[in-house]
């Protein structure tokens, strides 16, 4: 505040700093980079993750909340009256053909209503839904493949079992990916449907969404939802996970954890950078501060001139980097705009960007203010005081620039610490590139070869075990006489279940206690015993029906006929279950109970054969060949399906684009540290022209003076790598163990060390700091040594 009495010194102050924003024009560039960098990282990680909540809630909002299952069309027809559904939808899965031209078709029939509430699923990309009997909805991949010259109201040629004939193209489903799977969606008229051989009249599936839907909380939907399938005495009810995960999905605290923490580190080396290029440049200046202190400035007048000068920097370098996180948020997740979101995240940014600007020119600001005109004449660099010695050292390049290193200890660990702070990072990221790279994870499911032929059908799985197993000894020999197959290992042993307790009936698929799995699975067991011949096994915390049930309890069990009661033997540890998991990407078939043989035998007592999934044990330098024929083999045998390492491969290649992204960010940060480096190198080419032209002028050759330079920055170097592995090993470590232990089922894999990336990390940093040292002593030659030692008079 200024009193009225007194000099309004605001003009002058501003004046003074907008001249020194013009005189110091390597020190602007090097802030604003440094919060342009600190801004980027901080908003992008932000906007990132509003965006992906933004598009996770545009798939779930105003679709749908519920399914009715095993429906009949006067079902369909009593849901639509209930006044509390907003919409209700009929959809028909009719399922899986094979065709002689080398694809499988999905063949489904949809209304308008499910269309729309399905639409993140699967959308009509053009024309309408068929209505004639020789009308059919085709996907764009397949239309494209197989008839690319035909477009809608032309005619295309099936020959599957149920569909085979012409039929005239009614619209065109929007499916991309599904070539990769060579699988292909066909929408199908309803009164083609009726006339088809398996058409079941009660196995439609019901589609509802619920009017205020936002109004109401997860349990109160499904509590009404299950309510109405009481009093319609509907069979059974499903909900659409994706939707209660969003509604109920309080936000993590460890995701919070994770961001604060990230936050910090960008905080940290942030401050640490800009502190020591103000530093710098205040003791590079130091002598013009005194100046004005002698021609009658005030402490408080000098702060106020390097505070107006951090903000300024900072506020271009924060709206530079906000610009461009903004940018790249909205060129990768252009779906995932949330005004109010954005607003947020940019607010936070600016928050912590302008925190870190106050706490790094905190120091310059009390340097510059307190010197007096008097220190300020006589002002040098600090340096470590040296104790006097009685031995002699021989001095040499190699002894100048280690005394050069440690000359000034805060600007040495200023280095140190933000060039190891990247290295850290990208240490512990690509140590769990290699620890949970797709290959890796993939194999724990395919540890006996690279195929699995399992039952893959829609019908009921009592039906296909009454009337013959698929995975029978006729198919096992026709692959056994594949040219490169060794063995046939059977790893499931399963039936389909349908269980009722506290009310509440589930379906799903349970698996056999066998001699092979029995030790593994007594190993999984986190609470109770192994079951015996009336006992069962259920997942821990399993939540089918509403998390009720207990040890002791006895549930009602059915695989399709008769049904017996069964008591809870135990519950294991679903992650220590891989030996027997699901196929395909999601492996939605895997097993949700384990029984005893006696029980499989006591309730299916005519079904001897129980196989489901085998594996396909074969020479490692045929596979490819076996590949392509088991698919063969697959498609012309219904009922069965084909599960390969490199599809699980596929679907875990999220993995490598998550830990990639993880890398940029590592090698970000490390930037903030290469910018320190860059200005303490210049600083020093600047402050120490004149030692260095002192040393040249008593025999110190210009090779010597490079060769000065470069063991200084590689005692930089090394004592960043140092500190680096000091550090980052040991966090790494714990990381790895605790990663390790989540993603293999209670191992803990030894650990490797990521070579390839972290010798880039060490080739970058030797490389930046040589050109930096022979670029900064080939500019010093370029002046003659009277023009050096005159210049700093």
């Amino acid at each position: 505040m200024t009193w009225p009495f007194e000099n309004n010194t605001n003009g002058i102050v501003k004046n003074l700093a907008k001249r020194n924003l013009k005189s110091e024009k390597r020190r602007n560039i090097m802030v604003i980079i440094s919060v342009v960098l600190a801004a980027f990282l901080i908003s992008l990680s932000g906007l990132v993750g509003v965006s992906l909540m933004q598009t996770e809630k545009k798939k779930v909002i105003d679709t749908y909340e519920a399914t009715y299952v095993q429906v009949d069309e006067a079902h369909i027809e009593e849901l639509k009256q209930v006044p509390e559904f907003a919409r209700v939808g009929e959809y028909y899965m009719y399922g899986k053909e094979s065709s002689t031209q080398g694809f499988n078709g999905f063949f489904a029939y949809a209304d308008k209503e499910t269309l729309y509430m399905a639409r993140s699923q699967m959308k009509l990309a053009d024309g309408d839904l068929p209505i004639e009997k020789n009308e059919i909805v085709v996907s764009k991949e397949w239309l494209s493949k197989f008839f690319p010259d035909c477009h809608i109201g032309d005619s295309v040629t099936l020959d599957t079992e149920s569909f085979s004939g012409e039929y005239t193209i009614s619209g065109i489903l929007d499916t991309t990916g599904q070539e990769k799977q060579n699988m292909y969606s066909f929408l199908i008229s309803k009164e083609m449907l009726e006339q088809c051989k398996k058409y079941e009249p009660d196995g439609f599936f019901a589609y509802v969404h619920l009017k205020n839907v936002d109004q109401l909380d997860g349990e109160l939907i499904k509590s009404y939802v299950q309510k109405i399938k009481e009093e319609l005495q509907i069979p059974g009810v499903g909900f659409q996970d994706a939707y209660f995960r969003y509604i109920d999905g309080d936000i993590s605290m460890e995701n919070v954890l994770l961001l604060m923490a990230f936050a910090g580190i960008v905080l940290v080396g942030g401050c640490v950078v800009i502190q020591s290029i103000f530093r710098i440049s205040i003791i590079d200046k130091i002598k013009s501060y005194g100046q004005l202190r002698t021609i009658g400035a005030t402490k408080k007048q000098i702060m106020r001139i390097v505070k107006k000068e951090g903000h300024s920097l900072g506020w271009k370098g924060m709206s530079i980097g906000i610009l461009l996180g903004l940018g790249v948020t909205l060129l990768l997740f252009p779906r995932g705009f949330s005004l109010l979101g954005y607003l947020f995240v940019i607010g936070c940014t600016v928050l912590i960007c302008w925190t870190m600007i106050c706490l790094s020119i905190r120091k310059p600001v009390k340097l510059a203010a307190n010197i007096s005109p008097v220190e300020a004449v006589r002002f040098t660099s600090p340096q470590k005081k040296i104790k006097n010695r009685t031995k002699r050292k021989k001095i040499s390049p190699c002894s100048l620039g280690m005394l050069n290193f440690r000359r000034d200890w805060k600007k040495t660990v200023s280095i140190m610490f933000s060039l190891s702070l990247g290295g850290i990072l990208l240490l512990a990221v690509s140590s769990l590139l290699i620890l949970q790279s797709p290959e890796k994870l993939a194999r724990q499911y395919f540890k006996n070869g690279d195929y699995k032929i399992y039952m893959d059908s829609d019908k009921e799985h009592i039906d296909l075990l009454k009337q013959g197993n698929p995975l029978n000894e006729e198919l096992k020999q026709e692959i056994l006489n594949i040219d490169g197959v060794e063995e046939i290992l059977v790893t499931r042993k399963s039936a389909g279940f349908e269980a009722t307790s506290h009310g509440i009936t589930e379906h799903g698929t349970c698996d056999m206690i066998t001699k092979e799995n029995r030790e593994l699975l007594a190993q999984a067991i986190v609470e109770g015993s192994m079951p015996d011949n009336n006992g069962i096994l259920l997942p821990y915390e399993y939540s089918g029906f509403d998390g009720k049930e207990k040890l002791g309890e006895t549930i009602e069990l059915s695989l399709g006929e008769k049904t017996i009661p069964v008591t809870i033997s135990g519950f294991y540890n679903l992650q220590k279950t891989i030996f027997a998991s699901g196929h395909g990407s999601i492996g939605v078939d895997g097993p949700m109970m384990f029984l005893p043989e006696k029980l499989f035998q006591e309730l299916i007592p005519d079904v001897t054969n129980f196989d489901y999934s085998w594996d396909i044990v074969c020479d490692s330098d045929k596979s490819e060949k076996v590949g392509k024929a088991l698919e063969n083999l697959v498609v012309s045998h219904t009922d069965t399906g084909l599960d390969t390492f490199e599809d699980r491969v596929d679907s875990f290649g999220y993995m490598n684009v998550v830990y990639g992204i993880m890398q940029v960010i590592s090698w970000f940060i490390f930037l903030f540290g290469v910018i320190n480096l860059i200005n303490t190198t210049l600083s020093n080419q600047y402050s120490r022209r004149q030692e260095n032209s002192v040393l040249r002028s008593v025999g110190l050759a210009p090779k010597q003076l490079t060769q000065m330079a470069v063991w200084e920055g590689m005692g930089y170097v090394v004592s960043s790598i140092l500190l680096m592995l000091a550090i980052g090993l040991p966090i790494t470590l714990l990381v790895w163990r605790k990663f390790s232990i989540s993603a293999y089922a209670g191992r803990i894999l030894p650990y490797e060390f990521p070579w390839l990336q972290m010798g880039v990390y060490v080739v970058v940093l030797v490389t930046v700091e040589f050109i930096l040292s022979v670029w900064t002593i080939r500019r010093q030659k370029k002046q003659s040594l009277i023009e050096q030692m005159r210049a700093m008079e």
